[in-house]
């Protein structure tokens, strides 16, 4: 039997919350949530009038290299009823995902997989990974304290310079959520609300060029007390190591840090020695739902005139697979369908991989991800050689 895909109303609230708790084990007293969710829909696939398999669609918006933003089609809370794992169920779903996300205008969908093999049959390759390292107080007592930058504490006055920090941040990055959608308001009052702190690092004319969100957790004694640190954002290499040696000035009561970042973040350059590897991770995947409006919307590189045509296969997206011509004139690049014939063939996860700057060609080839003339990979890396950055688990 078909499988009947439909967003799914308040009426099936609880029926979303049973197959959740399947998936994810829910607390007990966890209540269901209403639907839809604020800033996105949940899609579900029904079998008779059982609600079998569901995916949460995410509406929001990433920053891009070149202070530009782009849409997005976010995936979360993806279950299948257990009795029906294996039946096919996601691929009519997803199906209908990238279907919306084409309709509202999202060329590209981000999610954090629990097996990247499930999502590749979609398109999706990873990209980057959000990363949690322990790190001694004691070795951040090390840092040397930058000189022109002084701390203070944020309170709410501050959260509207705190969205400009991060903007600024973000501006040359590929991949960190823009923060201020309905679906996920992060930088809001919940920012500063306790148990959380949020330290200032300020330049000497004034400016706010840092900060950082801690929990200080419980107890004083160093073998068992914990920091938690969520954001560490520094706009400049000062700012960094100022926030750096504030929290090591803890090292008479707490032993370490678990610090939340994103993979390759400049921000641990700032140590006097290398991080211990990744405790956690939460891998990233992504997938180009519409190949014209994602390339289209990257910059491309100054002085340069060019035009590369490529194809894409293996493709899940409505449209995705077929032959394009990249035509870059300087800053700007323009994509649209071409003729078949002359350039390389791009796997549609290989061209992931690049655009999320993972991977170079010559890895990409050597993966088996594309094949074809390979006149023009040093500008295809040129291009899109910014690694993806997440820093918001979702």
């Amino acid at each position: 039997m078909e499988p009947l895909i439909r967003e799914l109303t308040d009426a099936d609230r609880d029926a979303n919350h049973r197959l959740g708790a399947d998936a994810f084990g829910y607390a007990a007293d966890r209540q269901p949530s209403a639907l839809p969710p604020v800033g996105g829909a949940v899609l579900g696939a029904f079998v008779g009038d059982e609600l079998t398999a569901k995916i949460r669609a995410r509406d929001d918006r990433i920053h891009l290299p070149g202070n530009r933003t782009m849409e997005m089609f976010g995936v979360e809370g993806v279950a299948v009823h257990p009795e029906a794992r294996g039946g096919g169920l996601l691929s009519p779903l997803f199906r209908a995902g990238f279907d919306r996300a084409r309709r509202l205008g999202q060329p590209i969908s981000i999610l954090f997989p629990t097996a990247a093999g499930i999502y590749r049959r979609f398109g999706y390759e990873l990209v980057g990974s959000l990363e949690q390292r322990e790190i001694a107080v004691s070795a951040l007592a090390k840092v040397k304290a930058p000189q022109g930058i002084s701390l203070r504490r944020a309170t709410n006055d501050d959260l509207g310079e705190l969205r400009r920090l991060y903007a600024a941040w973000a501006a040359e990055r590929l991949g960190p959520l823009t923060r201020v959608r309905p679906s996920a308001p992060i930088l809001s009052g919940d920012y500063l609300a306790s148990p959380a702190s949020v330290t200032l690092a300020i330049d000497t004319t004034g400016e706010i060029v840092g900060s950082v969100r801690w929990t200080r957790g419980t107890g004083y004694d160093p073998a068992t007390s914990i920091i938690e640190v969520e954001d560490l954002i520094g706009r400049t290499s000062d700012a960094t190591r100022a926030l750096w040696r504030f929290l090591g000035t803890f090292d008479s009561v707490s032993g370490r840090v678990n610090v939340e970042l994103p993979s390759g973040d400049e921000s641990l350059t700032a140590l006097p020695a290398e991080p211990a590897p990744a405790v956690k991770e939460h891998r990233y995947m992504l997938a180009l739902v519409d190949i014209p409006a994602a390339l289209a919307a990257r910059r491309g590189l100054p002085g340069l005139t060019a035009q590369l045509p490529f194809g894409v296969t293996g493709g899940f997206a409505e449209d995705v697979d077929g032959h394009y011509v990249l035509e870059v004139s300087g800053d700007e690049l323009r994509c649209s369908r071409g003729s078949s014939g002359v350039g390389p063939t791009f796997h549609a996860r290989g061209l992931a991989a690049l655009y999320g700057g993972a991977q170079r060609c010559a890895g990409l080839r050597a993966g088996g991800l594309l094949d074809g003339p390979a006149d023009h990979d040093a500008l295809w890396d040129a291009l899109f050689n910014v690694p993806a950055q997440v820093r918001d688990y979702f």
